[in-house]
């Protein structure tokens, strides 16, 4: 399949183009496609990570290119188009829409931003926390209320959930003051003090 590249010039799809373009870097890859409106062509190359099993896809405005190249042609038809599942892609629309319905609801209105840091230590590993009011509701049966530490987890005495929620508290509190002390130890605190 021809491209239109300029008036009575064309890329053959899965051909290999060079060109330099206006901040002087060459590129080289397959061509994946060309709009010929806009002049902005696809191209596939190596990854710049190196990695043998992932390719760079770059767009390219050929109005800021120069010494446009083809390198090798190719006479291959492109390849078939997959199909696309329909019913999929709705599955996976529906439920990234959901996910978002989820996410508003870990945030919580007229917390301090001390409880929202807590809430979103628990929601990494337990999905299945809400607020209520000011509380924080874990898998229907913790109840941490403020100031959202270990002693003020609130539960079934014994419960796998409650000894879990503890757990993830005191991680998080041990993290936040281990981050405070990192803070207070940075050269730009000690240089202040020093003033």
């Amino acid at each position: 399949m021809k491209i239109m590249a300029q008036e009575g010039e064309y890329f053959n799809i899965g051909s290999i183009v060079s060109c330099t373009t206006c901040y002087n870097q060459k590129l080289q890859g397959e061509v994946l496609a060309f709009d010929v409106e806009s002049k902005m062509l696809a191209i596939k190359s190596s990854a710049a990570s190196g990695k043998h099993n992932v390719h760079d896809v770059r767009m390219v405005n050929l109005n800021y290119c120069s010494e446009v190249k083809v390198v090798k042609e190719s006479d291959d038809p492109p390849p078939a188009l997959p199909n696309l599942s329909l019913q999929k892609l709705n599955n996976r629309l529906n439920a990234s829409k959901e996910e978002k319905r989820k996410r508003i609801n870990y945030i919580g209105i007229g917390v301090s931003d001390e409880a929202q840091k807590v809430f979103n230590s628990i929601v990494k590993t337990l999905a299945e926390s809400r607020w209520e009011g000011k509380n924080i509701i874990v898998m229907e049966e913790v109840t941490i209320r403020p100031p959202y530490g270990v002693d003020d987890c609130q539960g079934k005495q014994g419960s796998q959930v409650l000894n879990h929620v503890r757990k993830i508290i005191q991680k998080h509190v041990a993290d936040e003051a281990q981050r405070d002390q990192r803070k207070s130890m940075s050269p730009s605190t000690v240089t202040s003090l020093k003033s």
